[in-house]
């Protein structure tokens, strides 16, 4: 009897419509590791530079005024938690680059200057000067040179240090850091 036992049709199972799971789980996976990459590759072109990094804490921001009371400020710009008084021309500065006669820099410039009392005395007493030296200073650059942000980050330093003679001449007046708010090439 066994012989004459039907066999039993076996009934294939369909294949079931859609992704399995390790591979969907491995498409996700792909998908978060090429937005990540994305963002990194987005910071890294658009965040600032350890140049311009954010403010230090209180701690650290305390440490380095101590020590720029102890040491000459020649090193770069000062990282001040405290902005103290600011001294600003009346208006833009308008100067051609060297070598260019088509094009013009437009230049804001903030000083400044420690103490925050003795602003209005720099300004009036120093302002004339002080243009005078930025003037001579950015013109003394190619418009290519202009362009290169590494320049500009860079000639804020550069502008201070050939300001500190000016203000050696007045007595506890400290020029502490040179600001563009403008800076404009036409």
């Amino acid at each position: 009897m066994a012989e004459f036992e039907q066999e039993q049709p076996v009934v294939e199972e369909a294949p079931k419509k859609g992704i399995r799971l390790p591979i969907l789980i491995g498409i996700i996976l792909g998908i978060i590791i090429v937005q990540a990459g994305i963002v990194l590759a987005a910071l890294k072109i658009f965040a600032p530079s350890a140049d311009t990094a954010s403010p230090p804490s209180e701690h650290t921001a305390e440490a380095i005024q101590d020590s720029s009371h102890h040491e000459e400020e020649e090193t770069g710009p000062i990282l001040v938690q405290k902005v103290e008084g600011i001294v600003t021309p009346k208006s833009d500065l308008y100067i051609n680059p060297r070598g260019s006669a088509n094009h013009i820099v437009v230049v804001s410039v903030g000083i400044e200057v420690s103490p925050a009392e003795k602003a209005k005395e720099v300004e009036e007493k120093l302002m004339i000067p002080i243009q005078d030296r930025i003037i001579a200073r950015v013109s003394s650059y190619t418009l290519e040179q202009l362009q290169d942000l590494q320049l500009r980050d860079s000639l804020r330093t550069i502008i201070r240090n050939d300001l500190k003679p000016y203000f050696n001449a007045l007595e506890g007046v400290k020029i502490r850091n040179v600001y563009f708010p403008k800076f404009v090439i036409q």
